[in-house]
């Protein structure tokens, strides 16, 4: 019999300050929205049509495939954006697309590195991309966002969550596959 195949280890990119720590070459990496970090990326997270709205307004077209829900897909066939649109996700409310990307891509690695997530520990939920895409208001979302991270770290036990940035040990509680 042949060995397994080892899973690879995956980032996902958030748009927090915190992104600006990451180093690594060479690996799968899924960014979010439309990143202003400058990381090389190989898919697109997006759950909000607002993105694709300054798509169209700026003329940018993704040159990775997006994963997005079936608002965001409809959204970018109506304003004929070009690129492969993938419907993965189900609406979740209160979930963004760092959430989103993080739970779709646990199952398929044994070791997933988050980087820009700095509202899980900070009271800090602003973006990157907030200077293009502003945002009229703004609730706090760290009271319902926080408690998704947990139900995602719980449901994925086989998965190790690396989650980087200064402060990142502030976690909010304590689980055995949350680093």
């Amino acid at each position: 019999m042949g060995s397994a195949i080892e899973k690879p280890r995956i980032h996902v990119i958030g748009n927090g300050d915190s992104n600006k720590f990451f180093n690594y070459k060479a690996e799968y990496r899924v960014a979010c929205n439309i990143p202003q970090h400058g990381i090389s990326y190989n898919a697109l997270s997006i759950i909000d049509v607002q993105p694709v709205q300054w798509m169209r307004e700026n003329n940018w077209h993704p040159k990775v495939p997006v994963l997005c829900n079936k608002r965001v897909k409809e959204m970018a066939t109506k304003l004929n954006r070009e690129g492969h649109w993938f419907e993965t996700y189900a609406s979740r409310h209160r979930w963004n697309s760092l959430h989103h990307a993080v739970d779709h891509h646990a199952p398929m690695t044994r070791s997933l590195h988050i980087w820009g997530a700095d509202s899980i520990w900070t009271g800090d939920y602003t973006s990157q991309m907030d200077n293009l895409v502003p945002r009229k208001n703004r609730p706090n979302l760290n009271l319902q966002w926080i408690p998704n991270w947990k139900t995602i770290f719980e449901t994925h036990t086989g998965c190790d969550f690396y989650i980087h940035g200064e402060g990142h040990n502030d976690l909010p509680w304590e689980l055995d596959n949350v680093y």
